[in-house]
């Protein structure tokens, strides 16, 4: 049951992505329609992307038999992902009309997503999107593990604040606030219970904060 849900999510965020890209393209293009081209199709296939290359990772957490102790953090993170873009999606945006914004969310959007890549790729076989420990688990503290603890999830509020921008609506700012970023701080949590456990964790711990440099 649990290599199904780490297939499940992403691809049912992916599915629900694409039913309403199609229905905001073909039915709510309006804030385009005195520009040259729909930007909606850039963030969204973007966005596509990147989920295409998060079910990659899920994949592998599907083929291991290692315990995982997420504790329905897992769930509750990824329930609050599709909330936050969906809701972006839906509602009708604060914006009439192209402006800077929709750079400033797009760019942030991208160095979110970027950011999270890099440190998927610098944990390597470390990384997974389930809480487990595995055998000869080491400490990782090059690349944006040198100044953070959880970069990854860095990556994931910003990508998640640079969609709030681009598709600025009260209901989408409210999903990321209340209810993205505490689940992201409550999985942090429950995953640094097994991080502890981990030779040289607690040492790495003191010299870096969690997510925001200087902050927590």
């Amino acid at each position: 049951m649990k290599k199904i849900v780490s297939l499940l999510l992403p691809l049912s965020l992916l599915a629900g992505i694409g039913v309403l890209a199609w229905f905001k393209i073909s039915y709510h293009h309006e804030l385009w329609d005195s520009f040259y081209f729909n930007f909606d199709i850039v963030i969204i296939g973007l966005y596509a992307i990147w989920i295409v290359y998060e079910v990659k990772v899920s994949s592998v957490d599907a083929g291991q038999d290692t315990v995982v102790r997420d504790f329905g953090t897992r769930e509750l993170y990824g329930l609050s992902q599709a909330l936050t873009v969906f809701s972006a999606l839906w509602f009708e945006p604060v914006w009439t009309g192209p402006g800077p914004w929709h750079v400033i969310g797009l760019v942030i959007f991208i160095a979110g997503v970027c950011f999270r890549i890099w440190a998927i790729e610098t944990l390597g076989k470390y990384y997974s999107h389930s809480v487990r420990k595995i055998d000869g688990h080491r400490i990782v503290d090059s690349g944006p593990y040198g100044f953070l603890r959880h970069p990854a999830y860095t990556g994931m509020i910003t990508a998640h604040v640079g969609i709030a921008v681009f598709y600025f609506n009260y209901v989408a700012a409210a999903v990321l606030v209340l209810l993205l970023v505490p689940s992201i701080v409550i999985r942090i949590l429950v995953e640094e219970k097994t991080l502890m456990t981990v030779d040289g964790y607690i040492e790495f711990a003191k010299t870096r904060k969690r997510i925001i440099p200087c902050v927590w």
